[in-house]
């Protein structure tokens, strides 16, 4: 491909994420930076992030990237928008 071409466009890969603490932290940058990486085939989509207190999981997922949130891990696993759960 030459510099100014069209970049062919890459399916996302939605991801939901159960927790956002420490390990949450470090698996959302690691989401977000593994295109700049690796040549994926898929593009990561952070899509929805669990945790049990609605307020702190939604702190969480502004300051981290997730698009949404979700207070019981087993609506995120249920979910048809999301394709993998780390």
């Amino acid at each position: 491909m030459t510099e100014g071409s069209p970049t062919p466009e890459v399916k996302p890969l939605r991801v939901g994420m159960v927790g956002y603490a420490f390990m949450g932290a470090a698996h959302s940058h690691a989401w977000r930076t593994a295109p700049r990486f690796f040549d994926l085939p898929l593009a990561p989509q952070l899509t929805a992030v669990a945790g049990r207190d609605p307020g702190r999981v939604a702190a969480a997922a502004a300051k981290l990237g997730w698009a949404s949130t979700e207070t019981d891990w087993r609506r995120l696993i249920e979910r048809d928008d999301i394709d993998l759960i780390d």
